[in-house]
């Protein structure tokens, strides 16, 4: 599946659209490739997934939703006065193109997280297997994580 239909999709299906900043939207999609390797033995997207020091984060995302003319990459700040970029999605749910499996995923991770504050939805990152048990600063093999995971 391309990444550009996994933002689009969610974009278009978050109930909190001005909350989905480019780190919540990444962090989602480092869920969905997660919970999609576990049960599926493989990752939704190509993503090479980095555990910096802010947990699973890539630029991919942000340069994909920059890239497609159908994603807004908004730069504006957070209540704090720092920098945040939101991503939002101008189409009207019908540019992108996923199979049921991964929908099914998508929304899983749209369910499981679109109630939590940001301290929280940041726990449930850093309570997955793979952040759990990968020191910072390395790339995450999601699908062999998924088998160590299991075992």
């Amino acid at each position: 599946m391309s990444l550009k239909n996994i933002i689009r999709y969610i974009c278009h299906n978050y109930p909190h659209s001005h909350e989905l900043s480019n780190a919540r939207l990444t962090k989602m999609i480092y869920l969905a490739d997660w919970e999609y390797a576990k049960r599926h033995g493989k990752q939704l997207t190509e993503i090479r997934w980095f555990f910096d020091n802010y947990g699973p984060f890539v630029n991919d995302v942000k340069n994909e939703a920059t890239a497609d003319h159908l994603i807004d990459v908004i730069h504006t700040t957070t209540q704090y006065g720092t920098p945040k970029v939101l991503i939002k999605y101008k189409g009207d749910g019908s540019n992108y193109n996923i199979s049921d499996e991964e929908e099914a995923v998508i929304e899983g991770v749209i369910a499981v997280t679109q109630d939590k504050y940001w301290n929280s939805f940041i726990k449930f990152v850093y309570d997955t297997y793979p952040i759990e048990n990968n020191p910072r600063y390395t790339h995450l093999d999601l699908v062999k994580l998924a088998v160590e995971d299991r075992n």
